[in-house]
């Protein structure tokens, strides 16, 4: 593993010298010696040259912040953890030095109202981010409150006392009669996967499962409480009703209103989840070819090669990646580990930038791939290697920010689905899955929506009715279901934007009147770097209004699975 990463440090553009010491180390000393100076852009005679000198100093902080989340996908022990901590703090605070800066926020301002479209996205973008920044103590408040929640949600196994013997296991109630009274009231200790799986009582399998959901509620009441708190004092800041408020405002579903109308939209009846193994185990997986992770991806190239897509193979472990003659990047390959289950990952480490920099990501590919979860995850990687290495702004924040390259991504995946994988029926084990996962999301999205509002503005008032529209059984504490994901913090009532992406993405698949190549080329290249909503004009051949597009999102939802 760590000479994987030593290879990889050859992106960072370290000498060979330096590269003999650990590269964690030798990023952690770029990161604390890194300062960005305005000086150059201040000084420039058009907005056009100030915003390329600017972009010249901005890289090389956002090329540290990228080379920190690089790492911290690896094993890692406590020094570097602490190390790549200290890293990614001092970026943050970098920019937030370079947010309070007077010349940067005018000529934002002024940016985003220039005529030059990719210009006034940067503009945009930077005024948002400078708008987003909070003072150092809010910061440091919302990042312990989050550390702790995360903290104790990874503890996997369920401790719950079962106070029903006939909830107890037959080898757990064994064991349990051969104690001493002191020690009868154990706590259950196996998986909450493992005891629905063997559990046959229905009852019991519901008490448990919803127990198991909010058994972080006590330790983690206090520190979701100081976040919402310190966010909603973020959004009087701003002068908005509620934190909901303000963080949707930036969005293209601009308001509370209608992120509600979108997810109420996307609400239908799931296998509740206490009974989700049971309902699988009674349905048909859909077979695939086996393939190796290499055949596969080898498949998706040749899919690719109608789009102008070249990969070259540079050795068995390197391919770079051209677009009618136009380097894109580097990918390096790794073998994941052997076992069964070893999953596809992608891990991005450069942002491709056009004029700047080539792109540059790390892709883990399974030995062999027997199962058509395990394919559509390495399309769904390879789709979003594609799209990262090719999009064609000369900014990093519009090749980043926004909607635009979830979007590209998820159609590109969605387009090779659909040619490498087979249809995929209704009654299928899969597609019941894909469902339940779905409307999890949705109900978690409903959670996440409530928990940021105003208490006397909530749209969502009755969660165990929202729970009962997408799982069919009620659930009385289903608002306590707050404390069971770390998106409730990470990412507040924006929880719901991958659901709308998926969305959009299906709508252009199915409805679009272009051709596939000139979607591939609108939305992955964008190379005049139109908005999203000029996008989705071309692509639909008329203006789209949110109703509109809540609509055509509605349709899709319905249509059948393939």
């Amino acid at each position: 593993m760590l000479k994987r990463i030593l290879a990889v440090c050859l992106a960072l553009n370290y000498s060979v010298a330096a590269q003999a010491a650990s590269p964690i180390t030798l990023l952690s000393k770029q990161c604390i010696d890194y300062q960005v100076s305005l000086s150059q852009a201040q000084t420039s005679d058009t907005p056009q040259d100030a915003s390329v000198r600017l972009e010249r100093e901005l890289l090389g902080l956002f090329n540290l912040k990228d080379s920190v989340r690089f790492y911290r996908h690896y094993p890692l022990n406590a020094e570097d953890k602490e190390a790549l901590l200290q890293c990614q703090l001092h970026l943050a605070d970098e920019f937030e030095r370079l947010a309070k800066d007077p010349w940067l926020k005018t000529q934002s301002r002024q940016w985003a109202q220039s005529q030059v479209s990719d210009l006034r996205q940067l503009g945009r973008g930077l005024t948002q981010q400078i708008a987003e920044q909070i003072d150092q103590v809010q910061k440091a408040k919302i990042h312990t409150a989050q550390a702790s929640i995360a903290h104790g949600l990874r503890q996997k196994d369920l401790s719950l006392i079962i106070g029903e013997s006939r909830c107890r296991l037959d080898d757990e109630a064994k064991s349990h009669e051969a104690k001493s009274k002191e020690a009868q009231a154990q706590a259950f200790d196996n998986s909450i996967a493992s005891y629905l799986i063997h559990q046959p009582d229905e009852a019991c399998k519901r008490q448990v499962w919803q127990a198991y959901q909010t058994r972080a509620k006590q330790k983690n009441l206090a520190a979701m409480s100081l976040i919402l708190e310190t966010k909603q004092a973020v959004a009087e800041e701003h002068d908005a009703l509620d934190y909901a408020s303000w963080a949707l405002s930036h969005q293209q579903l601009a308001s509370p209103e209608q992120v509600k109308q979108y997810l109420d939209s996307q609400t239908r009846i799931a296998p509740a989840p206490w009974r989700l193994g049971a309902v699988l185990a009674d349905l048909a997986k859909v077979e695939v070819r086996p393939l190796s992770g290499r055949q596969l991806l080898s498949e998706i190239q040749q899919e690719l090669e109608p789009f102008g897509l070249q990969f070259e193979t540079i050795n068995t472990d390197m391919l770079r990646l051209w677009h009618q003659g136009r380097l894109l990047g580097d990918i390096f390959l790794s073998q994941a580990a052997t076992h069964r289950g070893a999953k596809t990952q992608l891990s991005p480490l450069r942002q491709s930038v056009v004029g700047q920099q080539f792109g540059q990501l790390t892709l883990t590919l399974p030995d062999e791939i027997d199962d058509y979860r395990g394919q559509e995850q390495l399309i769904i990687a390879a789709a979003e290697m594609v799209s990262r290495l090719l999009t064609g702004g000369r900014y990093y924040l519009n090749n980043t920010l926004g909607d635009g390259q979830a979007i590209a991504s998820l159609w590109l995946s969605q387009y090779l689905s659909k040619r490498l994988l087979p249809q995929l029926p209704r009654d299928s084990r899969e597609a019941q899955l894909k469902a339940f996962a779905s409307q999890l999301k949705v109900f978690r999205s409903k959670l996440a929506l409530r928990a940021y509002q105003a208490p006397e503005h909530r749209l969502y008032r009755d969660l165990n009715q929202e729970f009962s529209l997408s799982f069919g059984e009620p659930w009385p504490e289903a608002d306590d279901a707050l404390f069971s994901f770390t998106g409730a913090v990470t990412q507040g009532p924006l929880y719901y934007l991958s659901l709308w992406h998926q969305s959009l993405a299906e709508q252009i698949l199915s409805d679009t009147h272009q051709e596939d190549k000139a979607v591939f080329e609108l939305l992955l290249i964008n190379e005049q770097q139109l908005s999203l909503d000029e996008q989705l004009n071309l692509i639909f051949g008329s203006a789209q209004s949110v109703a509109t597009i809540l609509e055509r999102s509605q349709h899709v939802q319905l249509k059948p699975v393939h």
